[in-house]
C-alpha cells in the first residue's frame, strides 16, 4: 500500500509540474524542486553590508553598546521633541520686544553724527568691490564698557564678502582691534589702546573693504534679469541709539551708467520709515556720489538700507561658497539619510531576515502536517481571509454552535430525547450548513470585519513563535532602523516648528514638503523592521509540507470531489483564493446534501452588505470632493475678489492717484455681425515716488458676464504720448493692467489706454422679451471721485477729480436696434457678481442736492435740482451720450414769494467743481447699459442667461441636497434601529458611524464655503443654518439610539 501511494504521488507530481531544468528523476521520485527566491544585486550588497556591521558590533559590543545606540537616538529624538514643544530658539524680536529695547537705560552707548561712506568700484576681474569708511561719536551714557563690537555681514547671496579691516582708530589713535569670523558674519571688537574701559565720549572710525555683494535677480518691475546691490548699513544688528546719520555712496562713473534707475534708500524702525530716491550730489569725471542724511534720533534696532539696481552682466560673479551649497542642499541630507536607512531596512526585511530555506525539494503529501492545526496553518501563512472558512472546516464538532441563528437568536426546539446517531446526524447537517455559510462569505469584501478580527487576534498571538515556526529578529541594526528614523523625523519636525517663527510656511512651503516626505520614508523604514517574523528551518519545512498537500489536492481534485470532511481539505483551501475555495466547498456541500438552498441565511451580523459598502465609498468620494471643491474654487456668493481693490497687482500702484479722466467708448458691429466696443481712456495721473517701489498706474476691467467671455483686448498704454511696457493679471472675472515703468516718475502725467471688447453682448430678458444686452463698466464701483491735493501730505485735504467725463457713441446703423438703455444706476443687482449698479438712468436724468449755506447751521442750505448727462445726434444719425461733471446744469429748486416758475437750468461752474459720485448719483459702476433687439448681434451665447442662473444656484442646491441626504439617512437608521429587535449589524454600524458622519462633515464643509461670505441679512443664510442644525440633531440622535440599542440587546442576550 505504501509503495502504491508513493507511485501515485510521483505520477501526480510528474503530470502537474514540468519545471524547466529540473531533474526528471526527482520528479519521478516525487521530489518537487523548491528553489529559494533570488534577490537583486543591490539588496544582496545591502544585506552583506548589514551582516558585516552586525558581526562587527556583536564582536565588540554588548549590552552597554546596545543601550548606547538606543540612548544616542533617544537623545536626538529628545532634542527634536524639545524643539517641537519647547521655546523658540533665536526667536526674532517681536513688536513689543523691539519697543522695549528702545529704553534709554538699556543702551550701552549712543552713536552721534554717524557717517557711512562707500566707494564702489569694479576690480580688474570685473568683481564688485567697496571700501567702507564708517565713523561716529560714541557716547557711553550708562557707564563704562570694556569693548565696542561691530558686526558685519560677510556671507552675502552665497558669496564670501572677503572682509578685510584696513584700519580702526579711537580718537585718531590705532585701536586694539580683534577680528572674529563666523559663518555668515564677522565681529570687530575694539578696545582702547591704553587698555582702559570706554567711559565718556570717543571718536571711533573704521575702514574696511567688502567684495561680491551683488545678487543676480529679476527686476520686480519689468521681470528682466538684473544685478542688485541691496545692503543693510546697520546689519545684521545695531543695538545702539543713533543721533544724526549721513550715508554716501560714490560710484565709478562707468558703474553709474549701468544703473537701471535711481538708487533708493530707506530708514525705518518698526512701522515708521522714511524713503528717498537719491539724486547725484556730486559728479566728476571718475565718480558720481549719492547721499542722504537723517537728523532724527534713531532707536536701537533701526533699519537703514541701500539699493542699487544695475543692468545684467555689470559685475562678474564668483563661485558660491561651501556654506551656500550646504544651506542649499542641507535640507535634503536628512531625506537622503532616511532614504538610505529605508533601503537598508527593506534589505534587512527581505534578505537578512528572509524566511529560512527548507529542503531543496518537497514531496507530495496526502496526510495532515505534523502538529499543525488548520487554523495555525492559516496563521503561519498569514491568510486571515481564509481563517473563518478553515476554522469551520477544521472543527465539525462545533457544528451545533456554528448553526446558531445568525441574527443572534438560538433556534428554539422542544426538548426531546435523541439517539446518538440522530444527534450526530443533526450536528453534521448543521456543520455542513455552517461550512456552506463560511464558504459563501469567504473572500468577499463584506467579510472584511471578520478578516480584520482574525488579523487582530493573530497580532497578539505568539503561538507560531513559541512553537519555533517563526522567529523574532533582535539585533543592533534593528534598533538603529527603529529608533533612527523616528529620531531624525522628530528632529526635522522640531526644526520645522522653529522655522515657523522665521518664515511663513504657507508661502515658503518646501521645508514642510521635505519633512512630510521624510516622515513617509521613515514610516516605511520602521514598518519594515518593526515586527518581522521570518520562518525558521522548522517553519520552512512545515510550509513545504503544506505545498505537498497542495500538490496532492490539485492532483486528486480534492476541492472538486471532496469529501467535505476530508482532513486535508482545510489545508488545501489555503493555497486557493478565498473566493474560489469558498465556492468549491459550497459545491461539495450541495452535492453531499442535495440542497441548493443550504447557503440561505449566510450573512452574519459582522458581514457588510454591498449597499452599505457602496454608500460608504460614494460618501467617502463625496467627502474628498467637498475638500477639493472648497480648496480649488472661490466662494460662490458675496465674495467678489478684485485684483486692484482693496489690494493691488503692483507694489508701486499705491504711489499714484488719478486727478482726472476722460473715457470715450463707441459700439459697432464687426464684419461677422458681432458687437464690438472700442474704448479710449485718458487719465491725469499724479506719480509720487514715496516708497521702495517704482510708482505704477493700474486699471481693472470686467472680462466675463453670465459665463460669456467679453473678449477684452488691450491695444496700447502710453504715458505722455510714449508707449510703455505693462503686464496683465487675470482674476476670477476681471483683468488688471499695471504699467512697468523702470524709472520713478514724479508729477502729473497723461496716461492713455486703448482697449476693445470684441464680444460684449449677452442674452438677457427685458420685460419678458429676449434682448441682447451690452453693459459696459468704464470704471468699476470702487473708483475715486477725489484725490489728495498733496500726495506727500495726505492730511492737507482732497479735491474732486476733474475732468470727470464719459462719452458713449452709438453709430447710425445700430440706433434703431436699441430697445432701451442709459447710464448704469445705483444699488446691487440680484445674483450679479462683479456688478455694482442695477438698472439705468436716462441719458439725461435729474437729481436733487442740498448745498450748505455760509453759516453751516442746520436749515441754512439751498436745494438744487440737477440735470445730468447730455444726448446729441450728429448729422449722420449717430447718437452721442455724454456724462460730464463740468457740464451739469442746475437751478435753485425753491420757490420765492412772487415767483411763478423756477429758473432755467444753467451751468454753474463754481457749483459743478464740488460734484462727486453722490451728487451725480453714480455710486456704482461708471458706464452704460444698452438693451438691443434680439438677433442684433451674433456670437452672443444662446441660453447663456439660463445656464448662468442654473450654475449660480448649483452650490446652494448642493448644500440642500447634502442636508436632505444626511437627514434622510439619519432618520432611516433611527427608524430601523427602533423597529429591529436585534444587535446592530456591521452594515448598520458602517452606515451610522461612517457613511452618515462623512455625509454630515461634507455638508458642513460645503455649508461654510457657501454661506461664509453671504450677507448676514440674506434669508437663505438663516434657513441653511436651521437646516444644518436639524441635520446634526438627527445625526447625533441616531448615534444615541444606536448606542442604546446595542447596550440593551447585549444585556438581554446575556440574561
Amino acid at each position: 500500500m505504501a509503495n502504491r501511494g508513493k507511485r501515485e504521488r510521483s505520477k501526480i507530481a510528474e503530470e502537474l509540474f514540468d519545471f524547466s531544468g529540473s531533474d526528471p528523476e526527482l520528479l519521478r521520485s516525487g521530489r518537487i524542486p523548491d528553489p529559494h527566491p533570488e534577490h537583486t544585486g543591490l539588496f544582496r550588497w545591502l544585506a552583506e553590508v548589514l551582516g558585516n556591521v552586525e558581526e562587527f558590533l556583536r564582536a565588540r559590543g554588548g549590552t552597554s553598546l546596545r543601550m548606547g545606540i538606543r540612548v544616542f537616538w533617544g537623545l536626538i529624538a529628545a532634542v527634536g521633541i524639545f524643539l517641537l514643544v519647547g521655546p523658540i530658539i533665536n526667536k526674532p524680536m517681536d513688536f513689543d520686544e523691539v519697543i522695549a529695547s528702545a529704553e534709554f537705560k538699556d543702551v550701552e552707548w549712543v552713536a552721534q553724527n554717524a557717517s557711512f561712506d562707500y566707494e564702489v568700484s569694479r576690480d580688474d576681474d570685473g568683481n564688485f568691490r567697496t571700501t567702507v569708511r564708517e565713523g561716529y561719536t560714541a557716547n557711553f551714557v550708562n557707564g563704562a564698557e570694556s569693548t565696542v563690537t561691530r558686526r558685519i555681514v560677510t556671507e552675502v547671496h552665497g558669496h564670501d564678502a572677503m572682509f578685510e579691516l584696513e584700519s580702526a582708530t579711537i580718537d585718531g589713535v590705532p585701536a586694539d582691534a580683534k577680528v572674529t569670523g563666523r559663518a555668515t558674519t564677522t565681529d570687530i571688537v575694539l578696545r582702547p589702546p591704553s587698555g582702559d574701559k570706554f567711559d565718556g565720549t570717543y571718536e571711533i572710525e573704521m575702514v574696511y573693504s567688502l567684495r561680491d555683494l551683488i545678487e543676480d535677480t529679476d527686476d520686480s518691475v519689468t521681470g528682466d534679469a538684473m544685478q542688485q546691490w541691496q545692503w543693510p548699513v546697520f546689519a545684521p544688528s545695531w543695538t545702539q541709539a543713533t543721533k544724526g546719520l549721513e550715508v554716501s555712496v560714490a560710484l565709478e562713473r562707468e558703474l553709474d551708467d549701468e544703473l537701471l534707475r535711481k538708487p533708493y534708500a530707506t530708514v525705518g524702525w518698526l512701522l515708521v520709515s522714511g524713503n528717498v530716491w537719491m539724486e547725484p550730489d556730486e559728479v566728476t569725471d571718475e565718480w558720481v556720489t549719492y547721499s542722504f542724511t537723517n537728523d532724527d534720533s534713531l532707536p536701537p534696532n533701526s533699519d537703514v538700507w541701500l539699493r542699487f539696481d544695475f543692468t545684467d552682466g555689470t559685475f562678474t560673479q564668483p563661485a558660491q561658497t561651501t556654506l551656500f551649497w550646504v544651506q542649499t542642499w542641507g535640507p535634503l541630507i536628512p531625506l537622503a539619510v532616511l532614504l538610505v536607512l529605508m533601503l537598508f531596512a527593506l534589505a534587512a526585511r527581505w534578505v537578512v531576515w528572509a524566511d529560512s530555506a527548507g529542503e531543496p525539494w518537497f514531496v507530495v503529501r496526502n496526510d495532515p502536517p505534523d502538529d499543525l492545526s488548520p487554523t495555525l496553518a492559516a496563521q503561519l501563512l498569514g491568510k486571515p481571509r481564509h481563517a473563518e472558512l478553515v476554522s469551520t472546516l477544521a472543527e465539525p464538532t462545533r457544528g451545533h454552535d456554528a448553526a446558531e441563528n445568525t441574527h443572534g437568536r438560538k433556534r428554539k426546539s422542544r426538548r426531546r430525547k435523541w439517539s446518538d446517531g440522530a444527534r450526530q446526524q443533526l450536528r453534521h447537517s448543521r456543520w455542513l450548513q455552517a461550512v456552506a455559510w463560511a464558504g459563501r462569505r469567504a473572500g468577499r469584501v463584506g467579510n472584511l470585519p471578520s478578516a480584520m478580527r482574525w488579523s487582530t487576534r493573530w497580532a497578539g498571538d505568539t503561538t507560531v513563535v513559541d512553537q519555533g515556526l517563526r522567529w523574532k529578529p533582535d539585533s543592533y541594526v534593528r534598533d538603529t532602523f527603529i529608533f533612527a528614523p523616528i529620531a531624525v523625523t522628530m528632529l526635522q519636525w522640531g526644526i520645522l516648528r522653529q522655522l515657523s517663527e522665521q518664515f511663513i510656511l504657507l508661502i515658503v512651503w518646501w521645508p514642510f514638503a521635505f519633512v512630510a516626505a521624510s516622515t513617509i520614508i521613515a514610516g516605511i523604514a520602521v514598518w519594515a523592521v518593526r515586527k518581522p517574523r521570518p520562518l525558521t528551518r522548522k517553519g520552512a519545512l512545515t510550509v513545504q509540507q503544506l505545498k505537498g498537500i497542495d500538490v496532492w489536492a490539485r492532483g486528486t481534485r480534492l476541492l472538486d470531489r471532496g469529501p467535505v470532511d476530508d482532513p486535508l481539505l482545510p489545508y488545501a483551501v489555503l493555497t486557493e483564493s478565498p473566493r474560489a475555495a469558498g465556492n468549491a466547498v459550497i459545491e461539495q456541500v450541495v452535492q453531499e446534501t442535495g440542497e441548493r438552498r443550504i447557503v440561505d441565511g449566510w450573512r452574519t451580523q459582522h458581514f457588510l452588505s454591498i449597499p452599505s459598502m457602496l454608500a460608504f465609498v460614494a460618501t467617502l468620494a463625496l467627502f474628498a470632493g467637498s475638500i477639493v471643491l472648497v480648496s480649488t474654487l472661490p466662494t460662490p456668493y458675496g465674495s467678489n475678489e478684485y485684483l486692484t481693490w482693496p489690494s493691488s497687482v503692483s507694489k508701486g500702484a499705491i504711489w499714484t492717484q488719478t486727478e482726472g479722466f476722460e473715457i470715450e467708448a463707441e459700439i459697432s458691429r464687426d464684419d461677422d455681425g458681432a458687437a464690438r466696443l472700442e474704448v479710449v481712456e485718458r487719465h491725469s495721473v499724479q506719480f509720487t515716488p514715496g516708497g521702495s517701489s517704482v510708482p505704477q498706474f493700474e486699471r481693472e476691467w470686467q472680462t466675463s458676464r453670465y459665463g460669456q467671455d467679453l473678449g477684452l483686448v488691450i491695444k496700447s498704454v502710453r504715458v505722455d504720448g510714449a508707449e510703455v511696457k505693462y503686464h496683465t493679471v487675470d482674476g476670477q472675472r476681471t483683468r488688471a493692467l499695471a504699467t512697468q515703468l523702470s524709472e520713478p516718475l514724479s508729477g502729473v502725467y497723461d496716461v492713455e489706454i486703448r482697449y476693445a471688447l470684441t464680444n460684449p453682448s449677452v442674452e438677457v430678458s427685458d420685460g419678458g422679451e429676449g434682448r441682447q444686452q451690452v453693459r459696459w463698466s468704464g470704471l468699476l464701483w470702487f473708483w475715486d471721485d477725489t484725490f489728495y491735493t498733496d500726495g506727500d501730505a495726505i492730511y492737507d485735504g482732497t479735491s474732486p477729480v476733474r475732468p470727470l467725463r464719459v462719452q458713449f457713441t452709438i453709430p447710425p446703423d445700430l440706433v434703431d436696434d436699441v430697445a432701451s438703455g442709459g447710464w448704469i444706476g445705483y444699488g446691487d443687482p440680484d445674483n450679479q457678481p462683479y456688478e455694482r449698479g442695477s438698472g439705468f438712468h436716462e441719458w439725461e436724468y435729474s437729481n436733487t442736492i442740498y448745498v450748505d449755506g455760509p453759516s453751516g447751521k442746520v436749515g441754512d442750505s439751498t436745494r438744487y435740482e440737477l440735470r445730468i448727462g447730455d444726448v446729441a445726434q450728429f448729422g449722420d444719425g449717430a447718437l452721442v451720450m455724454t456724462l460730464d461733471a463740468d457740464n451739469v446744469k442746475s437751478r435753485v429748486d425753491e420757490w420765492e414769494e412772487g415767483d411763478t416758475s423756477l429758473g432755467a437750468f444753467e451751468v454753474d461752474s463754481e457749483l459743478n467743481e464740488t460734484f462727486g459720485q453722490h451728487e451725480l448719483a453714480i455710486n456704482g459702476d461708471l458706464g452704460v447699459t444698452l438693451n438691443f433687439k434680439d438677433d442684433t448681434f451674433t456670437k452672443a451665447t444662446a441660453g447663456g442667461l439660463i445656464d448662468y442662473r442654473v450654475s449660480y444656484q448649483l452650490p446652494l442646491m448642493l448644500v440642500i441636497a447634502l442636508t436632505v441626504l444626511a437627514i434622510g439617512a439619519s432618520v432611516g437608521v433611527f427608524l430601523y434601529l427602533k423597529k429591529r429587535a436585534r444587535l446592530p449589524s456591521a452594515s448598520v454600524l458602517l452606515t451610522s458611524m461612517g457613511t452618515i458622519l462623512l455625509l454630515a462633515v461634507a455638508q458642513s464643509v460645503v455649508f461654510w464655503w457657501v454661506t461664509g461670505t453671504m450677507a448676514g441679512s440674506d434669508v437663505k443664510v438663516g434657513l441653511l443654518i436651521a437646516s444644518s442644525l436639524l441635520m446634526w440633531v438627527t445625526v447625533i440622535g441616531q448615534w444615541i439610539v444606536l448606542a442604546a440599542t446595542g447596550s440593551t440587546k447585549r444585556t438581554t442576550k446575556n440574561r
